[in-house]
């Protein structure tokens, strides 16, 4: 039986994941800005490479902002859209990829099978984040949500945790 670790295919090089998620994000801040919604990258200057598929982690980042502009308050000429924040921070054992939105927040009895096989999900509802979370646990990886619908502090984290070496 192949695990999920082994089930997706990686070519892991050394990143540098400031700069490619920047090039990556560039093609969604036009639609970001046509929705009044300030998208921006936060990381810090002495970020250390990761070895990831960078391709995977582009695609996967990418969705998380995707689907959070589909969220996140609309923005108008009276009122300002929404922010999405993409931070990437080093800790000891890891380098964490957070997409931070302040949409309205993911309901609890939906946010729970988000990222499970087999909870009623199809395409357009959820598939591409069962597949995030296969291309993190294949990267030694794992996929943390944050989640919150209360209409003074909503907004919901989607945590892409990496290993440092893997």
């Amino acid at each position: 039986m192949v695990s999920m670790k082994d089930a997706i295919p990686l070519h892991r090089t050394p990143t540098d994941l400031r700069k490619l998620l920047q090039g990556t994000l560039e093609v969604l801040r036009a639609q970001a800005m046509g929705r009044d919604v300030a998208l921006t990258i936060e990381a810090p200057a002495d970020l250390p490479l990761v070895s990831v598929d960078a391709e995977k982690m582009a695609w996967a980042v990418a969705t998380l902002v995707g689907n959070a502009l589909r969220y996140v308050r609309h923005g108008s000429l009276r009122r300002p859209g929404g922010t999405i924040v993409v931070r990437i921070s080093p800790e000891p054992d890891a380098v964490v990829i957070a997409v931070d939105d302040d949409g309205p927040g993911i309901p609890a009895d939906k946010a729970a099978h988000l990222f499970r096989r087999g909870a009623g999900v199809t395409h357009g509802t959820g598939l591409a984040l069962m597949l995030i979370q296969d291309v993190l646990v294949a990267h030694g990886g794992r996929v943390d949500l944050k989640t919150d619908t209360d209409t003074a502090s909503s907004g919901t984290t989607i945590a892409l945790r990496l290993p440092r070496e893997a």
